[in-house]
C-alpha cells in the first residue's frame, strides 16, 4: 500500500519502472538524431548522404548506454537505503539531463564542424563565450536547429523528471527480491550490453563508429589516450624517420645551429632599408578552390588577392596543418604540425614552442598582431603575449573592413627605427559568414554567403594593399597571405564519413609571397603552412636555431628537390600528401587501411560554380596490402609526433 504521505504518487508497481524511464530517454535521442541526419546542415546538405545507414548504426549504440544507466539506478533502487530514495531521483535526473545536453552540443558540432565533441574540443573553447560577437552570429546562424534541439532536450527531461517525481520508488524494494525483479534486471543488463557493444557485431565499421558513438564513449576515450601518450610508442624511431627527424636526437626536431648569434648580429648591422618590412595576411577559412587565382573567374570576383597572386611567388595547393584556426595559427608560427586527436596551443600549453616571430624580435623587429576573433575564443592569449611585442582584439573592429582601417592606421604608427612584423588575421569569411548590417541580410544558400563574405574580406585586403602601394613598390615590404585553415562544402561535409576530417575540404588553402627580389610565378607543387617559418629565415639569411618541421620554398635548388610529404589532421582524422597523392586513415587510432586519392593539381573541377563546384579527387584503386602498409606508416608518425609532445621534446630548454 501507498503511505498517506506518498498518496499522490503514481500507482506504478511495476518492476519495469526504470526501463520505461530508459525508453523515454531514447525517445529523446532519437528525436535529437532523426533532427540531426534528416534536416540540412549549414552548407544546405544533408549531414550524410544516406540518413538510414547511420540513424540506426548509432541509436542501437544510444540505447544501450541509456540501458546501463537504467541499470545502474535500477540496482541502487533495490539496495540502497529507504531514506536515499529522494537522491536516487535528483541524481538520475541530472545525469540524463547531463546526456541529452552533451549529446544535443555533439550533434550542433557534427552539423557546423563536422567533429565530436571532445575533451580537447572543451578546452580549446574554454572562453569561447568571450567572444560575444562571433558566438552572437553562430548561433543566429542556426538558430532554428538550435531552438529545436533545445526544445527536445528539456522536453525529454521534463517528462522524466514528472514521472519520477509522481512514482514511490520503494513500492519496487520487495524484500525478498521477487522473481519478475531479478527477470527485469537481467533483461535490462542484456540490452545494454547488446546495445554498448553493437559497433562490434552490427555491420562493423571503425570509420563509422568512430562518427557514431555515444558522446560519453568520446570523452572517455580520450581519458583513455591521454593515459597511453605517457608511455613512448614501440614504433617511435619509424615514426620520427618518416616525419623527417632524428629518432637518436633527444630533441629529434631541433636543428641547432652553432653561429646563431653571429647571424643576429650580421642582420642587426645591415642599414635598415636592407631590413624589409613584412607583413603576413591569415585569412579565415581560404577556400584553395574559391582562391585559387588561376581560375579567371575568380580572379574578377575577387580583384585583390588576384593582384596580389600576379606579383608574387604563387602556391596554389597549399594545405594547412589542421583545423580549426587555432591549429593553423600553430602550423603558421612555429612551423610544426598538429596533434592528431588533440590541440596542441590549448592541450599542451607548457610546450616549449619558438615562433619565428620571436626570431624576428631577437634579430630587431618591432612585431604586432591585430586580431579579428577574441584570443581567449581558442585561449590563444598567452601565446599572443610570448610572441609579439604587441597584440590587439577591439570587437568593434571585428568585421574585415574595419580591421583593415585599424592595421593601416596602426601600420602607419610603427616604429619607424627599426623593421617591423605585422600580422593580420581576418574573420568575416568565419560561418555562418554574417557581415555588417549595412551589408544587408546574408544569403540563404551558404554558398553564396561564402562567396559575398570572401568578395568582403577582399575589399578589406584592397583597403591595405592601396595604402601600402609606395612601399611594395619602393621594394621594402614582404607580403605573404595563406589561409588558417579551408572550409568544406556541402558535398565535402557528406564525404567526411568516409574519409574523415583531413581533406581538401578542411585543409586546402593557398599561400602567397610578394617582395624585393621575388620573380612572380606560379608553383603548382603541394605545400604547406609549415614551410612559412623556414622560408621567412630563408628570405632574410637568418641562419639560427629552430624546430621549424617546413622547408625554405625560397631555396635555390627547390625545382630540382622532392618535397616532403605533408601532414593534416582534424579530430582523429590524417591526411598525408606526396607528389599528386593525397592518403587518409580515418580515425588514427583505428585498423583500417588507407584510402587513396587524387590531387587536382591544376583547376580542372567545375570552375563555374566557385563554391559547390569542387569536391574532392578521384579515388586510386591501390591493392589493400599497399594501403594498409601505408596506414601503418602514417599511424607510426602519429604516434611519434604524439609522444614528442607528450614529453615535451620539440626544443630544449632555454639556456
Amino acid at each position: 500500500m501507498i503511505s498517506h504521505k506518498n498518496k499522490r504518487s503514481i500507482k506504478f508497481r511495476t518492476h519495469l519502472f526504470w526501463f520505461v524511464i530508459a525508453l523515454m530517454l531514447i525517445a529523446g535521442r532519437f528525436l535529437l538524431l532523426c533532427s540531426l541526419y534528416m534536416l540540412p546542415t549549414p552548407t544546405g546538405q544533408s549531414l550524410v548522404p544516406d540518413w538510414n545507414r547511420f540513424i540506426w548504426h548509432t541509436l542501437y549504440a544510444e540505447s544501450g548506454f541509456c540501458m546501463a544507466l537504467a541499470f545502474f539506478f535500477f540496482t541502487f533502487t533495490l539496495w540502497v537505503p529507504q531514506k536515499k530514495l529522494r537522491w536516487i531521483k535528483i541524481i538520475s535526473v541530472a545525469c540524463a539531463s547531463l546526456y541529452l545536453f552533451l549529446s544535443g552540443v555533439d550533434d550542433e558540432l557534427q552539423r557546423w564542424m563536422s567533429q565530436k565533441l571532445s575533451l580537447s574540443f572543451i578546452k580549446t573553447y574554454t572562453f569561447a563565450f568571450t567572444d560575444g560577437g562571433l558566438v552572437g552570429k553562430i548561433a543566429l546562424g542556426g538558430l532554428g536547429h538550435f531552438l529545436l534541439t533545445l526544445g527536445i532536450v528539456v522536453s525529454t527531461i521534463t517528462l522524466i523528471s514528472f514521472f519520477l517525481y509522481k512514482v514511490d520508488l520503494s513500492q519496487i524494494r520487495h524484500r525478498p527480491i521477487q522473481k519478475n525483479t531479478w527477470m527485469s534486471l537481467g533483461f535490462i543488463f542484456v540490452l545494454a550490453v547488446l546495445g554498448c557493444t553493437s559497433h562490434l557485431w552490427y555491420h562493423y565499421s571503425p570509420r563509422r563508429w568512430d562518427r557514431i558513438r555515444p558522446v560519453v564513449y568520446s570523452l572517455v576515450s580520450d581519458l583513455f589516450e591521454s593515459v597511453d601518450l605517457k608511455e613512448k610508442p614501440k614504433d617511435f624511431q619509424e615514426g620520427v624517420a618518416i616525419l623527417g627527424g632524428d629518432p637518436d636526437k633527444d630533441y629529434p626536431f631541433w636543428h641547432e645551429k652553432k653561429d646563431e648569434q653571429k647571424s643576429l648580429d650580421l642582420f642587426k648591422q645591415k642599414p635598415l632599408s636592407d631590413k624589409p618590412n613584412i607583413i603576413l595576411f591569415t585569412i579565415e577559412s581560404l577556400r584553395g578552390w574559391t582562391s585559387d587565382m588561376r581560375v579567371e573567374s575568380n580572379c574578377k570576383r575577387f580583384p585583390n588577392l588576384c593582384r596580389l597572386s600576379q606579383k608574387s611567388l604563387y602556391f596554389p595547393n597549399t594545405y594547412s596543418i589542421g583545423n580549426p584556426s587555432v591549429e593553423g595559427l600553430l602550423g603558421i608560427m612555429t612551423g610544426v604540425m598538429s596533434l592528431p586527436s588533440n590541440t596542441l596551443l590549448r592541450d599542451f600549453p607548457n610546450t616549449r614552442l619558438k615562433s619565428f616571430s620571436e626570431i624576428l624580435s631577437e634579430a630587431g623587429y618591432y612585431t604586432e598582431v591585430l586580431l579579428g576573433a577574441d584570443p581567449r575564443f581558442d585561449n590563444e592569449e598567452p601565446w599572443y603575449r610570448k610572441w609579439f611585442d604587441y597584440y590587439e582584439f577591439d570587437p568593434k573592429n571585428a568585421d574585415d573592413v574595419s580591421s583593415a582601417l585599424r592595421f593601416v592606421e596602426r601600420y602607419r604608427q610603427r616604429p619607424k627605427d627599426r623593421p617591423a612584423f605585422f600580422h593580420w588575421m581576418s574573420l568575416s569569411m568565419h560561418t555562418p559568414y554574417i557581415l555588417p548590417s549595412k551589408m544587408g541580410e546574408t544569403p540563404k544558400d551558404p554558398g553564396q554567403a561564402y562567396l559575398r563574405a570572401t568578395a568582403y574580406m577582399d575589399s578589406a585586403l584592397g583597403i591595405i594593399l592601396d595604402s601600402l602601394e609606395n612601399e611594395v613598390l619602393s621594394q621594402k615590404t614582404l607580403l605573404i597571405l595563406t589561409g588558417d585553415h579551408s572550409s568544406p562544402n556541402g558535398k565535402q561535409q557528406q564525404d567526411a564519413a568516409r574519409i574523415g576530417l583531413g581533406s581538401e575540404g578542411y585543409s586546402w588553402i593557398s599561400l602567397m609571397f610578394c617582395g624585393p627580389g621575388i620573380i612572380p610565378r606560379i608553383d603548382s607543387r603541394i605545400v604547406s603552412q609549415q614551410n612559412i617559418a623556414p622560408s621567412i629565415l630563408g628570405y632574410l639569411g637568418l641562419d639560427v636555431s629552430n624546430h621549424f618541421m617546413g622547408i625554405n620554398l625560397f631555396a635555390g635548388s627547390l625545382d630540382s628537390i622532392e618535397l616532403p610529404q605533408i601532414y593534416s589532421f582534424k579530430y582523429g582524422s590524417m591526411a598525408m600528401r606526396k607528389d599528386s597523392l593525397a592518403y587518409y586513415i580515418h580515425p588514427v587510432n583505428g585498423t583500417e587501411p588507407a584510402i587513396v586519392q587524387k590531387i587536382l593539381l591544376s583547376p580542372t573541377w567545375n570552375t563555374d560554380d566557385p563554391s559547390e563546384g569542387f569536391t574532392t579527387g578521384e579515388i586510386v584503386e591501390t591493392p589493400i596490402e599497399k594501403r594498409k602498409e601505408i596506414a601503418r606508416k602514417m599511424r607510426a608518425a602519429a604516434n611519434a609526433w604524439n609522444y614528442i609532445v607528450y614529453s615535451n621534446r620539440i626544443m630544449p630548454p632555454e639556456k
